[in-house]
């Protein structure tokens, strides 16, 4: 069975991982028979913010590993993740995502880096030509991992719409960056997901049950 690694950066849309987004892939993912794995890095989120009012909390600080564990039954450290154990990997969107999975976003004067743990997680699935699928916001990890320009052009896609790079193995599509309901954004995930274990040449690594 092929383990899809879904990165996991907290828990809610302003400062964690989109929990929705996050369990959509997850239920993509084993309804096409393949494992989802939960991982996160261990480490203080950037900030904490109140969902209901959109105000950060402050002097409140959260672990993005525990927060994730809201998210999942079960959530694995980046440091327990040993190289080629995953056949692929998605990173859902959620502003966590830019917050806490990588430092100096939107900060002038300033390059963005992706935390060492996330990018040693990256060079190891590049390394070995797994699939990475992104969606919304995480598209942004894959492309500071590679080290591009950010651009509009995701705000121009359908969120029912893909983007493959067969090349390098990457399936990109919008989530909530564009869509604004359930099925619209499940759609575009399954195809995500579709694509991600169907790349030509792909090197999935097949784990027992």
């Amino acid at each position: 069975m092929i383990k899809v690694g879904i990165l996991l950066s907290g828990c809610g849309f302003y400062d964690g991982s989109d929990v929705a987004e996050a369990v959509l892939s997850a239920l993509a993912v084993e309804r096409s028979g393949a494992r989802a794995v939960h991982i996160a890095p261990e480490m203080p989120q950037m900030h904490t913010v109140d969902h209901l009012t959109g105000a950060e909390s402050e002097g409140v600080e959260r672990q993005v590993l525990g927060e994730s564990a809201r998210v999942a039954r079960r959530v694995r450290s980046l440091t327990e993740q040993w190289s080629g154990e995953l056949g692929a990997l998605i990173i859902p969107g959620g502003h966590g995502a830019v917050k806490n999975l990588m430092t100096h976003f939107a900060q002038l004067g300033e390059t963005r880096e992706l935390v060492p743990q996330v990018k040693d997680l990256l060079a190891d699935l590049t390394g070995r030509k797994a699939p990475i699928g992104s969606i919304s916001l995480g598209h942004t990890v894959v492309q500071t991992f590679f080290g591009e320009p950010l651009s509009e052009e995701d705000m121009r896609m359908a969120s029912s719409d893909i983007v493959v790079d067969e090349a390098r193995r990457l399936v990109f599509t919008p989530g909530f960056l564009t869509g604004a309901t359930l099925p619209e954004v499940a759609a575009g995930i399954d195809k995500m997901v579709q694509a991600l274990l169907s790349l030509p040449g792909r090197e999935l690594h097949v784990m027992p049950r």
